[in-house]
């Protein structure tokens, strides 16, 4: 039991080290992924406490305690016999039913050991010998005047289902963490993706006489429309969510800012600081500036483009390698064999 109190220690530790900061575990930081592990290692925990109680106790076999033969077929059984303090541990052949007697087997250049063994063997094959019960399969309690004590241990099963799910939780964490990782990269890319589109579509909208707040509505209402199609996009997605905002009172300003900062990204907060400025000290240049963050945008895009490309060729590298191993193996199997 003491596998299992360990484990407890181990759960409360990781816990603990990572909400004092103690233990840096990234998958344990988030509570949902904490939660995670927590209710998957204690459940597992507790399933093998209880197959540990029924299975893992060691059981002693007395004068009186014997072995079943089973009519299908033989099956063994692990022992700790101790002889004066001394511990063997064997492995004990129960025959089945319609076999009277087993043969040790012979081995020569024995260990001492390996004879304690032979003759706790000899003495097992001679017992049922003497006995001659089909039904039960006996164990001696002495071997050359010296007293036996046979222990069968215990199941290691409910600390190995207990290990497991500890294993399992801090895997699920681990994946958890993963996926919430995955989810941001995703989003970062695609707010970087929609930024030359987003920008080109608020200079366009203010060339055309629209001021900064209705250029900006306006971007976020015909993205509500394409949205109804299945296209929800992030950035957008923040732009209702700062249209809202002004509705419900924020300032103008003020909600550029919390949309820039929901983002996260330098390039909005760049454009959030010219819409900003716009607000405090007038549109004289705000056309000239957007136009030129547009042509950036758009320039850094091409080159993320072809980062993107550069790194999809080098992942068509392993496939094109192996069709050409594949290639090579129908062209030179047929010549090798054509020899024999």
């Amino acid at each position: 039991m003491w596998i299992h109190a360990g484990i407890f220690a181990v759960i409360i530790v990781l816990c603990m080290g990572v909400r004092m900061k103690k233990i840096h575990l990234s998958a344990l930081e988030d509570a949902h992924g904490r939660r995670l592990f927590v209710m998957a290692a204690v459940a597992g925990n507790l399933l093998g406490i209880a197959l540990t109680w029924q299975k893992g106790r060691p059981e002693t076999y007395g004068a009186e305690d014997y072995l079943i033969r089973l009519e299908e077929n033989s099956y063994e059984e692990i022992f700790e016999a101790e002889i004066q303090g001394e511990k063997v541990r064997i492995s004990v052949m129960v025959p089945q039913k319609e076999t009277e007697s087993t043969s040790p087997p012979e081995e020569a250049e024995e260990t001492q050991e390996q004879g304690i063994r032979r003759r706790l063997e000899e003495e097992i094959a001679v017992l049922n010998e003497e006995r001659a019960d089909e039904e039960r399969y006996y164990l001696p309690q002495s071997v050359d005047g010296k007293a036996i004590v046979w222990v069968k241990p215990g199941s290691t099963d409910g600390a190995f289902l207990a290990a497991l799910f500890l294993t399992a939780g801090l895997a699920a964490a681990v994946f958890r963490e993963n996926e919430k990782l995955k989810a941001e990269e995703k989003r970062r890319d695609q707010l970087l993706l929609d930024y030359p589109g987003l920008v080109m579509k608020l200079t366009l909208l203010v060339q055309a006489g629209m001021t900064v707040r209705s250029a900006f509505r306006k971007t976020a209402a015909d993205y509500e429309k394409r949205k109804k199609e299945g296209h929800e996009r992030y950035a957008y997605e923040e732009m209702i969510t700062a249209c809202h905002e002004m509705d419900s009172g924020i300032s103008e300003g003020e909600a550029y800012e919390r949309f820039a900062a929901r983002c996260n990204q330098v390039k909005y907060k760049t454009l959030a600081n010219l819409l900003v400025q716009n607000l405090q000290k007038g549109s004289q240049r705000l056309l000239e500036m957007l136009e030129t963050e547009s042509i950036e945008a758009f320039e850094d895009r091409k080159r993320k483009a072809r980062v993107l490309g550069e790194a999809a060729a080098t992942k068509l590298l392993v496939p094109m390698l192996m069709m050409l191993l594949i290639v090579l193996a129908i062209v030179m199997i047929p010549a090798v064999l054509s020899f024999w």
